[in-house]
């Protein structure tokens, strides 16, 4: 009974890692853009309890593939469509499920800018993919959502690297049973090689109090540290890990990141 509480509680709250990771604050030159194509898998055995505490729970694990498309329409706005693909399994008969992921639609606007810094605001809508309303992995992710937020981003040297900063504050409405969501993130990147980065980012979701029904309230911290390599001008590869450091009905997970960059 305390297995089956608890991936509940879990499922609730973490079952979609942020599916633009590498969204920023800078918009995309006019008539220039790029793809992102992302792979994420990731698993659990461990979740975090009402009072935050470590938890066993059923074996959870994920599979993503997303693909951040941007496209600058003029200077300062950029337009955006990020669809996904999904795959969750829950240990136990008939809770896995696969499919098309939510799917992003949205634009993003530079208000200021100066000597290497930015601020913008950004708008997406968040449309659901395949629907299992009887399904403990789509528990969460059957409705809608829109997603506003402010975003900053500031370029400069580490010493004698090249390095940049980019945070955003967000609230996500959500149809539907499940609570509304702030959002917190905050990228870091660092170039110690004239073809390498190096991109730790911090994702932090707090749902604005307890939803309708089955839906306690909760938060997650979700890290991410990879590295990306420019085989060119045009293409990148990235890969690195994932982990949840902390949280409040929600899942504890761990995993890798790959990743494909294009830029047109």
């Amino acid at each position: 009974m305390m297995k089956k509480t608890a991936i509940a509680l879990a499922a609730l709250a973490a079952l979609i890692l942020p599916g633009t990771a590498l969204a920023s604050a800078w918009t995309q030159e006019a008539g220039k853009g790029q793809v992102i194509v992302t792979g994420v898998y990731s698993n659990s055995t461990k979740g975090y309890d009402g009072n935050g505490d470590t938890i066993d729970i059923s074996d959870y694990e994920k599979l993503e593939a997303y693909a951040l498309i941007e496209y600058g329409v003029t200077d300062d706005l950029t337009l955006m469509v990020n669809p996904s693909f999904r795959h969750v399994g829950i240990e136990g008969p008939g809770a896995d499920t696969s499919g098309l992921g939510y799917t992003e639609l949205g634009a993003r606007y530079r208000v200021a800018h100066g000597d290497g810094w930015v601020a913008s605001v950004q708008g997406t809508a968040r449309i659901p993919g395949k629907k299992r309303t009887d399904s403990l992995a789509q528990v969460g992710s059957t409705d809608a959502e829109y997603d506003f937020r402010a975003l900053v981003g500031k370029g400069f040297k580490l010493g004698q690297t090249d390095a940049f900063v980019d945070l955003q504050g967000g609230y996500r409405l959500r149809a539907g049973d499940p609570p509304n969501e702030y959002h917190a993130d905050v990228t870091l990147g660092v170039r110690p090689a004239k073809k390498l980065q190096v991109i730790g980012q911090l994702f932090n979701t707090f749902s604005d109090g307890a939803g309708q029904g089955v839906f306690n309230s909760y938060r997650y911290h979700n890290a991410y540290l990879s590295t990306v390599y420019d085989i060119d001008d045009h293409l990148s590869f990235q890969i690195g890990g994932l982990a949840t450091l902390g949280g409040k009905n929600a899942l504890r997970e761990r995993g890798v990141i790959t990743g494909l960059w294009y830029r047109f």
